[in-house]
C-alpha cells in the first residue's frame, strides 16, 4: 500500500476502520457523564479521548488514537491545524480517520446558539479544502448536541450545508444522505464532496450525540 493512491485504503476504511470507530465512540459516549449546556468543546473532547483510551475493550481495536494531533504541510514545513481526535490504522502518518468535534445548541454568555455555521465553516470545510485527510477519502464530524435536541441540531446543520453547497463542492441537491456505515442509525449521516485536488468522491461521516 502506498500513501500516493488513496484508493488502496478505501475498502479498509469503509468496511473496517470507520464502523469500528463510530461504534466505539458511541459506546464510550454513552458511558460518560452528560456535559453541561455551556461546556467548552475542548473540555468535552479531552474527556472523550480519555474515556476512549481507558475503555475496557480498548485492546480490541487495532488503531492508535491521538488527541489534538498537529497537521503539518511537510512541503512547507508549516503547521496548518490541529485535528481533534484522530485514529491511525497504520504507521503511515498521512493515513488516518479524523474525528472533528463541534458543539451544537450550546449556551454562550447566557444565550443558546445553534453553532451550525461553525460546524460547517470550521469543521466540514477543512476536509473539503484538503487541510485535513488529504491523502484519504473519508473524514468524520462529531456533534455534541448540548441541549439534547438532535433533530433540531441536524436541521440547522443541513440548512447551513444547503447555503454553502458551492463552497462544500457538493452537487446542487446535496445534503445529508443515509449513512453507508450505519444505515439504521438516524443520528449518523453522510455527505459527499468533490475536492479540488482529486476526482474521487470524499465522504464526511456525521455523528450526532446527545449532551
Amino acid at each position: 500500500m502506498t500513501v500516493g493512491d488513496p484508493s488502496y485504503w478505501d475498502d479498509f476504511f469503509q468496511q473496517n476502520l470507520i464502523p469500528s470507530v463510530l461504534s466505539y465512540v458511541i459506546a464510550t459516549w454513552e458511558q460518560m457523564p452528560t456535559p453541561g449546556p455551556s461546556d467548552l468543546e475542548d473540555a468535552i473532547s479531552v474527556k472523550l479521548y480519555s474515556a476512549l483510551i481507558k475503555a475496557k475493550d480498548r485492546n480490541v481495536h487495532a488503531f492508535l488514537i491521538r488527541y489534538q494531533d498537529v497537521e503539518v504541510d511537510t512541503d512547507l514545513a508549516k503547521e496548518t491545524g490541529r485535528k481533534d481526535i484522530v485514529f491511525f490504522p497504520s504507521v503511515q502518518e498521512e493515513i488516518y480517520l479524523c474525528l472533528e468535534a463541534k458543539r451544537l445548541n450550546a449556551v454562550i454568555s447566557g444565550v443558546r446558539r445553534s453553532l451550525a455555521d461553525e460546524y460547517v465553516k470550521e469543521g466540514m470545510q477543512r476536509f473539503v479544502d484538503g487541510k485535513y485527510a488529504r491523502f484519504v477519502r473519508h473524514g468524520a464530524m462529531l456533534a455534541y448536541v448540548l441541549d439534547g435536541d438532535i433533530h433540531r441540531a441536524m436541521q440547522n446543520v443541513e440548512n447551513n450545508i444547503h447555503n454553502r453547497r458551492a463552497e462544500l463542492r457538493m452537487d446542487k441537491n446535496g445534503g445529508f444522505l443515509t449513512s453507508t456505515i450505519r444505515p439504521d442509525d438516524p443520528h449518523t449521516q453522510e455527505t459527499r464532496h468533490r475536492r479540488a485536488h482529486e476526482k474521487a468522491i470524499f465522504r464526511i461521516h456525521h455523528l450526532f450525540v446527545s449532551g
